[in-house]
């Protein structure tokens, strides 16, 4: 997988540069583009992401029609969201190989050569990773809806409105945790070390804060990317609302991707 990032395909960027410079942002934007699209693990990722919304859907919708009150109706949007949790690895998985996989093939070097403006180069994939995740994230929540609404039957609730604002919701997440997830990637460079990190940042954390039971902390666990992401995609009103937890998303995003800009300026590839 690591040598499946060619060089060659910084060429277009290269013949569209004045001077080196890659062409503008457009240019990296395209080469990027054309790089996530050429290799097979980009495939793979979106497909075994659809995959697990299929697969997990059924399940952990029979789970919450279990835990239900007798009678009550499950929000097909919140067994949607519920279902991301396991998805969304499979674009933490594309994102970070946009960065990782050129590292580890050492085609970083020949990148950068294209695209010699850091900042630019790290906007570019930052936008090719948050589009396709965008987008992504939005079939993989009409999946989980659709799936859903099926596997439920008289149990579903079907509210049109809500189910669809859940999918573009779910998409807005995944797209800010594909911005997260470059930021690791462009600081730790290793597939492991920034697979574990986000892991480790997105499930395991917040659960550790939650259960400590001391104030702050528990006030921080509520706060950080999974738990913004959840009031968020639901549309929760508790414990602070969905405007202001995509805010909080966002600040986790895009702080992080700023760290990961001072790490990438000012080291080597």
């Amino acid at each position: 997988m690591t040598t499946s990032m060619p060089a060659a395909t910084a060429g277009p960027a290269v013949r569209g540069s004045g001077g080196g410079s890659g062409g503008g942002l457009p240019g990296a934007v395209a080469a990027e583009w054309i790089k996530l699209w050429s290799v097979r693990s980009t495939w793979w990722c979106l497909l075994g992401g659809a995959g697990l919304m299929l697969l997990t859907t059924p399940i952990l919708g029979a789970t919450m029609a279990n835990n239900n009150k007798k009678g009550a109706l499950v929000p097909v949007g919140e067994v949607a969201v519920a279902t991301v949790y396991v998805a969304q690895f499979a674009l933490i998985a594309l994102a970070m190989l946009m960065i990782t996989a050129e590292y580890a093939s050492g085609s970083i070097r020949t990148t950068l050569q294209a695209v010699p403006m850091r900042g630019r180069l790290l906007v570019a994939k930052t936008a090719v990773a948050g589009a396709v995740s965008l987008l992504a994230g939005i079939v993989f929540g009409l999946i989980g809806v659709g799936v859903s609404s099926m596997s439920l039957g008289d149990e579903a609730d079907t509210a049109g409105g809500d189910a669809l604002g859940s999918a573009l919701r779910i998409g807005v997440y995944l797209a800010l945790v594909a911005v997260l997830t470059i930021a690791v990637a462009v600081a730790v460079r290793s597939a492991a070390g920034t697979l574990t990190l986000v892991f480790v940042g997105l499930t395991v954390l917040p659960v550790i804060l939650q259960a400590s039971d001391i104030g702050p902390l528990v006030s921080l666990a509520e706060r950080m990317p999974n738990s913004a992401g959840t009031v968020f995609m639901n549309a929760d009103s508790t414990p602070y609302g969905p405007g202001m937890g995509l805010l909080l998303l966002a600040l986790w995003a895009f702080g992080a991707l700023g760290l990961g800009f001072y790490a990438f300026r000012k080291r080597d590839a």
